[in-house]
């Protein structure tokens, strides 16, 4: 009974673990695609709305950082 305990303990601290990461990933994406966009947009006199233009540069910006995040992951 204690083993099955120790091994249900371990398998939170795994998904602990695990769920404590993806979070770190998603911060650095947002981060990241902020970055991106708030250097694409810096000309842009006014951001304040959305716009078909503003809503495709957002879009783009979150998949360059994603693709980004995932060749520095396999590095």
């Amino acid at each position: 009974m204690g083993e099955m305990k120790r091994a249900i303990a371990r398998e939170r601290v795994a998904w602990a673990e695990k769920m404590e990461e993806q979070a770190r990933m998603k911060s650095t994406l947002v981060i990241a695609a902020a970055i991106i966009a708030a250097v694409r947009l810096a000309r842009d006199p006014d951001i304040s709305r959305a716009s078909p233009r503003l809503t495709a540069v957002v879009s783009e910006s979150v998949s360059l950082a994603r693709m980004i995040l995932d060749r520095v992951g396999h590095l």
